[in-house]
C-alpha cells in the first residue's frame, strides 16, 4: 500500500509533507505542477507525510473516496509519464510557483513583462488561534459584584443608621455608633475580596495608561530613521535572535526547524481555516508533524506601539504555541502594558540589547 496526494493539493504553495518523508518519495517539477505527486514505488507507508499536510490532502490509497480514486493512478502516472499525469488533471489549474522563481522573475532585464510585483511564495502552515477576550470592556466578577453590593449596603447604613453611641473618645463629643463597630469589619473584608476578583481589571485600566519611562531609553530626536533604515537594523537583529536562540536543527533538537520570514517570508501561519496568512518574524516547527511549536516576533523601539500589539500580536496568538516577543532593553514593562490592554495572554516577553559582537537577549520575570 501507498500513500496518495489528492484534491486538496491542487495549487498549493505548501512542501512540508517534503520535509517530512524521510525517503524522498513526494516530487513536483516547479512552474509546471499545480500539485504534489507521491512515488508508489518509494513510498514506504511510514505515514510521516500525512499529519505534516496543512490541507488534509494525503491519504492511504485503501482511505482515499471514489470521487478522488482518480488521484491514484495520477499520482503513479506522473512517475512514468509526466506530461500524461497533467493532462488528466486538467489543465486549467495554476502550477505551484516557487519563491526562487518569483525572485528570479523580478531579477530581469526590466521590460514591461517583469513580474517583480507577483506576490513572494512561501511555505504555510494551519493553525489553531486563540480566541481573544474584548479587551476594551470592563467586566465584573460575580464574587466581585456581591462584595461591591454588600460594600455599597454596608457604607449607607453605616452613615444612615450609626446606632447607638457606645463608644467615646477622650476629649472628644464624637461618639461612635453599634452598627458602625459592627460593620467596619464586615465592610473592610467586602472592599478586600473587590480588589482581589477585580485585580485583573484594575491592571487593565493602568496599562491604558501612558507609563513613564526614563528618556534615556526613548528616542528624543525630531528625526525618523528612513523605512530602509529602519528595516535593514531591524533584519540584522532579527537574524542574530534566530541565530543565538532558534539554531534549529541542532543536536539536542534535530525535529525542530527554523524559518526566518526576513529578508524574505518562508512560513507563514494559516489562521480562520487558511483565510488569513500572517508571517511572524521567526517561526520553529517540529518535525514530521509540521507544526508550530515557537512564533516569535522582534521589536524595535519605533515599532513597539499599542497600534502593533492590538494589531500584530493577538494575530500572533495560536493555541499551545508561545509567543516570544522580544523588545528593547528598558521597555519590557511598556510591552507588558501593551500587551495586557490588547488582551493577549499567552506571551512571554524577552528583552534585547545590541553589543558589539552580537545581540544580547535577556528573559523577563
Amino acid at each position: 500500500m501507498t500513500f496518495v496526494i489528492t484534491s486538496p493539493c491542487l495549487g498549493t504553495q505548501d512542501r512540508a509533507c517534503v520535509d517530512a518523508c524521510p525517503v524522498d518519495c513526494i516530487h513536483f517539477e516547479a512552474g509546471v505542477d499545480a500539485m504534489l505527486y507521491i512515488n508508489p514505488i518509494d513510498c514506504i507507508d511510514c505515514g510521516a507525510c500525512q499529519p505534516a499536510c496543512p490541507v488534509s490532502a494525503i491519504f492511504p490509497e485503501s482511505e482515499v473516496t471514489t470521487e478522488e480514486s482518480r488521484f491514484i493512478n495520477i499520482n503513479s502516472l506522473w512517475f512514468e509519464d509526466a506530461a500524461a499525469a497533467r493532462t488528466e488533471l486538467g489543465t486549467d489549474i495554476e502550477p505551484v510557483i516557487t519563491a526562487e522563481e518569483v525572485a528570479g522573475s523580478g531579477s530581469g532585464s526590466g521590460d514591461g513583462n517583469d513580474t517583480a510585483d507577483e506576490e513572494l511564495a512561501y511555505r504555510q502552515v494551519d493553525v489553531t488561534q486563540l480566541p481573544l477576550p474584548n479587551a476594551s470592556s470592563a467586566v465584573l466578577s460575580p464574587v466581585g459584584v456581591v462584595a461591591l453590593a454588600l460594600l455599597s449596603l454596608s457604607l449607607f447604613t453605616m452613615i444612615m443608621f450609626p446606632g447607638p453611641g457606645i463608644i467615646k473618645p477622650a476629649g472628644t463629643t464624637l461618639e461612635i455608633g453599634l452598627t458602625i463597630i459592627v460593620l467596619v469589619p464586615i465592610t473592610a473584608l467586602m472592599a478586600l475580596i473587590f480588589i482581589i476578583h477585580q485585580w485583573s481589571q484594575l491592571g487593565n485600566f493602568s496599562a491604558h495608561d501612558l507609563r513613564n519611562t526614563s528618556p534615556w531609553r526613548v528616542d528624543v530626536s525630531d528625526w525618523r530613521r528612513s523605512e530602509d533604515s529602519r528595516r535593514a537594523d531591524l533584519l540584522n537583529i532579527v537574524q542574530s535572535i534566530a541565530k543565538e536562540r532558534f539554531d534549529f536543527p541542532n543536536a539536542n533538537n534535530p525535529d525542530m526547524r527554523t524559518y526566518v520570514n526576513l529578508p524574505e517570508p518562508q512560513m507563514a501561519i494559516e489562521v480562520q481555516g487558511g483565510s488569513r496568512k500572517i508571517l511572524p518574524d521567526i517561526v520553529v516547527l517540529d518535525r514530521p508533524g509540521g507544526r508550530p511549536k515557537l512564533i516569535a516576533q522582534i521589536e524595535s523601539r519605533e515599532t513597539l506601539t499599542r497600534e502593533q500589539a492590538k494589531y500584530v500580536w493577538s494575530e500572533l496568538q495560536v493555541k499551545d504555541t508561545p509567543l516570544l516577543l522580544y523588545v528593547p532593553s528598558g521597555l519590557a514593562a511598556q510591552a507588558k502594558d501593551y500587551a495586557r490592554s490588547a488582551g493577549i495572554k499567552n506571551i512571554q516577553i524577552r528583552t534585547w540589547r545590541r553589543q558589539p559582537d552580537n545581540v544580547r537577549v535577556r528573559e523577563v520575570r
